[in-house]
């Protein structure tokens, strides 16, 4: 991924204040943005400058690359994991994660389960097995849950998350109420109905009975394992309330006013359509994008900030740069005038100049998290 930096990393830009105001302001920020734009280094990019400014921030990482871990010289797992900043403010710390989809399912099993003894069960049980590691939906619905338990943590005042890619933060952003209405759900009450009427009538009667009380699935897929299914969606019940309670919550802290979206791209008409096309569906689920962080920029993105870069080349080599310049312009004029309606928000935008490559250390982030 393509870091993000400045042209002139002794000066900051004009906006600087108001990046910082959203740093302090805001208890949770949400990067959203397509495949290789810069999403990752800019989360870790405003994860270090509020860590820096004196906050106390969780960086949580859903991008299954693993990218963060190395620049931050940490490894990245499940538990929060301290990253040594240089020079902080007085109480600003920062502390990042890599979502372990199994560790969230399980802890929310042994909160919800009626006793440990059930969590237990659950958890040995084959179908919680591959429910909890190989399925997509659980995938985004436990980064949620994470991100609830971060929310919750009195140990931040800053949750920043990198969601995944694209139409996959969609998804991931979609999730919260995934499981309503589950327990209500007819077909699942009639696969659960045999197995609640086999204490009552025992095992003998309720063989005979199953097809009419599965209502015809048990003939499909066999008594053996929809009674299996049926035993499991018991045990499941009280989780599954609890996974749907917590759905609530997090929608809740999503749409709350201390919780900011901000939308990263690059300045090309491809980054340009997506961009548009996620703040259009952020919108739709009333989330509305609080900032636009633009990378790889050429530097100085106007005309007159780029003259001694333009003045130094080339003829041939202007004329590029020029064309791309005024490409580059039309599609960050094209995104703030299609952001900045009320529907959709867009306050803070940030510039970030193209380093030509890639930073692998904290010092490197550190002063671009300083410049920018």
């Amino acid at each position: 991924m393509s870091s993000a930096g400045s042209a002139n990393q002794s000066q900051q830009q004009p906006g600087a204040s108001e990046i910082d105001a959203l740093l302090r302001n805001k208890s949770i920020i949400v990067m959203v943005g397509a495949g290789g734009v810069g999403k990752t280094t800019s989360s870790a990019l405003l994860a270090i400058r509020a860590g820096m400014s004196g906050r106390r921030v969780a960086l949580l990482s859903i991008d299954p690359a693993k990218r963060l871990a190395s620049a931050l010289g940490i490894g990245l797992g499940h538990e929060m994991n301290a990253v040594a900043l240089k020079n902080p403010a007085p109480g600003g710390s920062l502390h990042a994660a890599m979502l372990d989809q199994k560790a969230v399912f399980d802890r929310m099993v042994r909160t919800h389960a009626p006793s440990d003894k059930i969590a237990e069960r659950i958890m040995r049980d084959p179908l919680y097995r591959a429910a909890s590691t190989n399925l997509s939906g659980p995938l985004e619905y436990m980064a949620l849950a994470r991100l609830q338990e971060l929310a919750s943590d009195p140990a931040f005042d800053l949750v920043v998350v990198d969601t995944p890619p694209d139409t996959h933060a969609l998804d991931f952003l979609k999730r919260p109420n995934v499981l309503a209405g589950f327990m209500e759900n007819r077909v699942m009450m009639w696969i659960i109905k045999p197995v609640l009427a086999m204490g009552k009538l025992g095992i003998g009667k309720i063989l005979g009975a199953s097809e009419k009380l599965a209502g015809g699935v048990a003939s499909v897929t066999g008594f053996g394992a929809l009674r299996s299914f049926g035993e499991f969606l018991l045990l499941m019940q009280e989780v599954i309330e609890g996974f749907h309670k917590t759905g609530e919550q997090v929608v809740a802290t999503l749409q709350h006013k201390k919780t900011a979206f901000i939308l990263v791209a690059v300045p090309t008409r491809a980054a340009e359509r997506s961009a548009v096309f996620l703040a259009d569906q952020l919108a739709d689920m009333d989330y509305r994008v609080d900032g636009l962080v633009i990378n790889r920029c050429l530097p100085g993105t106007s005309q007159a900030g780029a003259a001694g870069v333009i003045d130094s080349l080339a003829s041939r080599a202007r004329d590029f740069v020029k064309v791309r310049m005024s490409g580059e312009e039309k599609v960050i004029q094209n995104l703030l005038k299609n952001l900045s309606s009320s529907r959709k928000k867009s306050r803070l935008v940030v510039k970030i100049d193209d380093q030509g490559a890639d930073f692998h250390d904290m010092d490197g982030l550190t002063r671009l998290a300083r410049s920018f």
